[in-house]
């Protein structure tokens, strides 16, 4: 069944473009304690060979669609994408029947499975979908404090369970998993959280990176401190909101190789965004809250396969609900940027650049949201 008709856009959908102004030619590295630190500016570098990345929409997953809530996916949680181009969607706890939606790589329906309960493959409430190097599938189930695993035929395999301790089990580098970890420090009122990479079994577990946030009842901070990741076939991007806008870079094992540091304008609240998240909590809560003076220096990231990564800032693009977006090639460079709709839910960029396409997750006017596959190419002027 095809789900959705095909769009082409060239000029009305988003184009990454080269940013104007005046670029560098030579890039700016050196070394601190044997780490390489790629320093990167306002202005992208300039690059041989590339001028403007284009995405030509090509199908719609659209939970608003009537076709496709037929199928019982009335809502999205987030979705991967195979190393064949299918996309396994998550539904949300909201609706009925199966929580797991698989696509092939052309937008057409294959089957969905994982469905509500307590036993064996089912799940009770879905959290967060991963896929690791030989496309299995591995569900968060926040409900059971377990994470359900499947092959990418969505057969059950096993669960693994860890009294809790797991918040998010996500894709990782090699034959690795990312997995987030917390824990509360009582005596400093303090969430903390950890992150490391894990084997397929989710044991053998190397930390990576840690952060923390003050948890008072009479004080509290509208909104999380930036912490967020994503993985390329070889290599795990982290970043930490002390670091200021750095990205550090992990091989599979775990070891620090790089530092990618870029320059940025400091984007304060503006009133309607600060009564948008207010809006979301309790009256009795709102005056205890308070906000930052700045955004971090970007919302989060995302990895393509062969290292290259997006990363959404806090600035406002050309259009309403568009961020502007920068691109930084597997070297850690700065090439471009230009305008994106982006979804970032908990600290996680919802998009997945994989060979010649890119998949991105967006929430509608109506309050729907679906996922946009593009064609994406380099054209060069």
């Amino acid at each position: 069944m095809n789900i959705l008709r095909k769009y082409v856009l060239i000029v009305c959908c988003p184009i990454i473009f080269l940013s104007c102004g005046e670029k560098r030619d030579k890039v700016e590295r050196n070394y601190e304690n044997g780490v390489e630190i790629v320093l990167n500016h306002l202005e992208p570098y300039k690059t041989p060979g590339m001028r403007s990345l284009v995405l030509e929409e090509l199908f719609r997953i659209d939970s608003e669609n009537s076709e496709i809530v037929k199928l019982g996916l009335n809502d999205i949680r987030g979705f991967e994408v195979s190393s064949g181009g299918e996309i396994f969607v998550l539904r949300t706890v909201k609706g009925e029947g199966n929580f797991v939606f698989k696509f092939d790589k052309d937008g057409h329906f294959v089957k969905s499975f994982g469905p509500k309960g307590l036993g064996p493959g089912e799940i009770e409430i879905p959290f967060h979908i991963a896929l690791d190097h030989e496309d299995d599938i591995y569900i968060t189930d926040s409900g059971r404090s377990m994470t359900a695993k499947y092959d990418q035929n969505g057969s059950f395999v096993t669960d693994y369970r860890r009294a809790g301790a797991d918040v998010r089990v996500t894709s990782g580098p090699g034959r690795k998993l990312a997995v987030l970890e917390n824990s509360f420090d009582g005596e400093n009122s303090r969430q903390l959280f950890f992150l490391k990479l894990a084997n397929h079994d989710l044991e053998g577990r190397t930390p990576i990176d840690q952060y923390s946030f003050e948890m008072r009842r009479d004080k509290f901070r509208a909104t999380e401190p930036l912490f967020c990741w994503s993985a390329s076939r070889d290599h795990l991007f982290v970043a930490n909101e002390e670091w200021g806008y750095e990205i550090r870079v992990y091989e599979d094992a775990g070891k620090l190789i790089r530092k990618i540091r870029k320059d940025y304008r400091k984007m304060p609240f503006s009133e309607g965004e600060k009564k948008k998240i207010l809006g979301q909590f309790p009256e009795a809560m709102r005056a205890l809250t308070y906000f930052p003076e700045f955004h971090p220096p970007f919302q989060s990231l995302v990895a393509g396969d062969d290292g290259m990564l997006f990363v959404p800032t806090f600035e406002q693009g050309s259009s309403p609900g568009e961020f502007l977006v920068d691109i930084f090639n597997k070297d850690g460079l700065f090439i471009a940027r230009g305008n994106l709709n982006t979804y970032v839910w908990e600290g996680h960029f919802w998009a997945r650049l994989k060979s010649d396409r890119f998949y991105c997750l967006r929430e509608k006017d109506s309050g729907y949201k679906e996922i946009v596959v593009y064609s994406a190419r380099w054209d060069e002027g």
